[in-house]
C-alpha cells in the first residue's frame, strides 16, 4: 500500500499504520516509490479517495498504474479522464458504490430481504459485520485515526469546521449524552481499583530526515550502556557518537576514550541545546528517566530511553505532557526482546490467530548482589518496576494489543511475583518473576498456545513451533543470546535518519508502562486493576 496526500501529517500517519510509503502527489516522491517497489511495473490498483474539482488524482492514477491496471473511484473527484494515458495502458475504471451490494436497494435495506450468500458473498451487511469483527479482534486499529472528539450537540459546527478547513481531521469521534458507562467506569464506580492510561495527544510535526551521519548523544555511561548499547553503535556506518554526558568528568572521559565520542561533558543543558545532536540516549538510573526524557523531547530531540520510562503515573503523565506541548513524539523505550531475531522468526512461523491466546513467561531473575542500587526501592522503584516492562511488552507484542487489566500476587517477603494480564480479545498472559530459582536454570522461558498451535522460546537459545502436523525447531545459536538490542538500535537509528515511524508506537509504550505501574496497585488491592483511559 502506497499513499499520496498533500498533508505531511497524514502521510506520517499512513506510514505509521503500515503504508510502505506516502508522499505529496505534487512531488516525485510517490512515483519514485512506486517505481522502486514494483520494479517500474506500476501498481495493480489505484483507489481515488479524493474530493474537489482537481483532475490531478486521475492523471496521477494513470501514471502509477501498471498495464491493464484498475482505477477505482471511492471518493467524489473530477473524472476528466486523459484518454491517451488510459487507452495506452487499457486501464479498467470502476466505481465503488458505498458499503457494497444492497446499498440503495429498498427491499434489502428497508424490508430486510438478504441476498443468498451463495450468489452474493459480500453484501452491505456482511461487509460491515466483517469490519466490526476485525475491529473487535484488534486486527484493524482505528484509534490513531481519531484526532478530535466533540459533543454530539456540536455536530453541525463540527461538520462546518471540517468543510471550511478549520478542523483538519481524518476521523472525529462524537460523544453522545447519557451514553452507557463503560465496563471500566462501572468497575470504578463499584470500587474496583483503576489505573489511568494517559491518552497520547499530539499534533505531530512531520519528522524530517537527517543528514548522515546520525549524531547521537548519551546521557549516562554505566554498565548496560557500555556493554549492551554502545558496542552495537560504535562501529555502525552512518552513526556518529557525538557527546557523552555523565555526572563525573572521569566517567565521561573513560567512555569517550573507549567508544570514540567526539566530546565528553557533564553539562546536559549544552547537549540539549546543541542543534547538531539528532537523538539522545537516556541510560541513567531509573529515577531520572522520566525527567530526562521530558527535557530531551521538549528540546526537539529523538529519544531512546532505557526501561522503565516512568516510575509513577505522574511521571508518565509528565512525559506525555511534553509530547503534547512540543509536538515531538519521537520516543523509543528499550524494550528489546520483541526485536530478538529468534523470537521474531518463531512468531512468524506461529502465524496470525483469530481467537484468544494463552501465554506463560517465566523469568528466573535470581538474587541481587548485596549493595545493588536495584535494592533502593524508595528512590529507584521496585525490581519489577525496572525490569517488568520487558516481559509485559513482549507478551503484548505477541498477543497484538495492550492489556486491559492486571492482577498480581506475591509470596511472603515479596521475593517471587506472579502477574496475570488480561487482553481485550480474551487472551491472557502470566508473567512469573522469581528470585528463588536455581542459578543453572534458564533465565527466560516463554510458551504461547492458541488454536491448536504452540510456540516455545528457551532463553533466546532455541525456539520451537508446533501446529499439530509438524514441528519447527530452530538451530542452536553458536555463541551468545541475541535479545534484540542490535536490531532495536538499527531500527531506531533508521527511523531517526529517514524521518520514518519509530520502531514501536508511542501508544504501545504507554500501555506497557501503565500495566507495569499497575502491579503494585494490584498487590495492594488484592484484586485485578483495570487499565482505563481518563474519565
Amino acid at each position: 500500500m502506497i499513499g499520496a496526500d498533500p498533508d505531511p501529517a497524514r502521510c506520517e500517519l499512513a506510514e505509521r499504520l503500515g503504508a510502505a510509503a506516502c508522499g505529496d502527489p505534487a512531488s516525485a516522491a510517490v512515483e519514485s516509490a512506486v517505481a522502486e517497489l514494483t520494479d517500474d511495473r506500476g501498481v495493480d490498483q489505484v483507489y481515488l479517495a479524493a474530493g474537489g474539482g482537481s483532475n490531478q488524482p486521475v492523471e496521477l492514477a494513470a501514471r502509477l498504474s501498471r498495464d491493464r491496471g484498475r482505477v477505482i473511484d471511492i471518493g467524489k473527484c473530477s473524472l476528466d479522464l486523459p484518454w491517451n494515458a488510459y487507452y495506452e495502458k487499457e486501464l479498467d475504471v470502476r466505481f465503488s458504490r458505498s458499503y457494497g451490494p444492497g446499498r440503495y436497494d429498498p427491499e434489502y435495506e428497508l424490508e430486510g430481504r438478504d441476498y443468498p450468500i451463495g450468489y452474493v458473498r459480500w453484501t452491505e451487511r456482511r461487509n460491515l459485520a466483517c469490519f466490526l469483527d476485525l475491529v473487535a479482534r484488534r486486527r484493524v486499529d482505528v484509534e490513531p485515526l481519531v484526532s478530535h472528539t466533540a459533543d454530539f450537540a456540536d455536530a453541525v459546527e463540527t461538520y462546518q469546521s471540517l468543510k471550511d478547513g478549520g478542523l483538519k481531521a481524518v476521523a472525529v469521534l462524537f460523544r453522545y449524552p447519557g451514553s452507557q458507562e463503560t465496563e471500566a467506569e462501572a468497575e470504578a464506580e463499584a470500587g474496583a481499583p483503576v489505573v489511568t492510561v494517559p491518552p497520547v495527544r499530539v499534533r505531530r510535526s512531520p519528522a524530517r530526515a537527517v543528514k548522515t551521519p546520525v549524531r547521537l548523544a548519551f546521557v549516562g555511561a554505566g554498565t548496560y550502556a557500555t556493554s549492551m548499547l554502545l558496542p552495537h553503535l560504535a562501529q555502525r556506518d552512518g552513526v556518529e557518537l557525538s557527546t557523552v554526558v555523565t555526572t563525573t568528568a572521569l566517567s565521561a572521559a573513560n567512555a569517550q576514550r573507549k567508544f570514540g565520542f567526539r566530546e565528553a561533558t557533564t553539562d546536559l543543558d549544552a547537549v540539549l541545546g546543541d542543534a547538531s545532536v539528532d537523538a539522545v540516549f537516556v541510560v541513567t538510573r531509573h529515577s531520572s528517566h522520566a525527567e530526562l526524557t521530558r527535557r530531551a523531547l521538549l528540546a526537539g530531540k529523538a529519544v531512546f530511553v532505557e526501561k522503565p520510562l516512568a516510575l509513577t503515573e505522574d511521571e508518565l503523565a509528565g512525559v506525555l505532557a511534553a509530547v503534547e506541548e512540543s509536538g515531538n513524539d519521537r520516543l523509543q523505550v528499550g524494550f528489546n526482546r520483541r526485536f530478538a531475531p529468534l523470537l521474531r522468526e518463531a512468531g512468524e512461523r506461529f502465524g496470525a490467530r483469530s481467537g484468544p491466546g494463552h501465554l506463560r513467561y517465566l523469568v528466573n531473575a535470581g538474587r541481587l548482589d548485596h549493595g545493588s542500587w536495584y535494592l533502593r526501592q524508595g528512590t529507584e522503584g521496585s525490581r519489577f518496576a525496572g525490569e517488568g516492562g520487558h516481559f509485559i511488552d513482549t507478551a503484548s507484542w505477541l498477543l497484538g494489543s495492550g492489556p486491559e487489566s492486571v492482577y498480581a500476587v506475591t509470596t511472603p517477603g515479596g521475593e517471587d511475583l506472579q502477574v496475570v494480564l488480561r487482553y481485550p480479545d480474551g487472551s491472557t498472559a502470566t508473567v512469573g518473576y522469581v528470585t528463588t530459582g536455581p542459578s543453572g536454570f534458564p533465565k527466560e522461558t516463554l510458551d504461547l498456545v492458541a488454536e491448536g498451535r504452540a510456540l516455545r522460546l528457551d532463553d533466546f537459545v532455541r525456539a520451537s513451533v508446533y501446529d499439530g502436523r509438524k514441528r519447527w525447531v530452530s538451530s542452536r545459536l553458536p555463541k551468545t543470546r541475541d535479545k534484540g538490542q542490535s536490531a532495536e538500535l538499527a531500527a531506531f537509528v533508521r527511523a531517526v535518519r529517514t524521518g520514518g515511524p519509530m520502531p514501536v508506537p508511542l501508544e504501545s509504550l504507554v500501555a506497557t508502562t501503565a500495566a507495569t505501574l499497575a502491579v503494585p496497585a494490584a498487590l495492594a488491592a488484592g484484586a485485578p486493576v483495570t487499565l482505563a483511559g481518563p474519565r
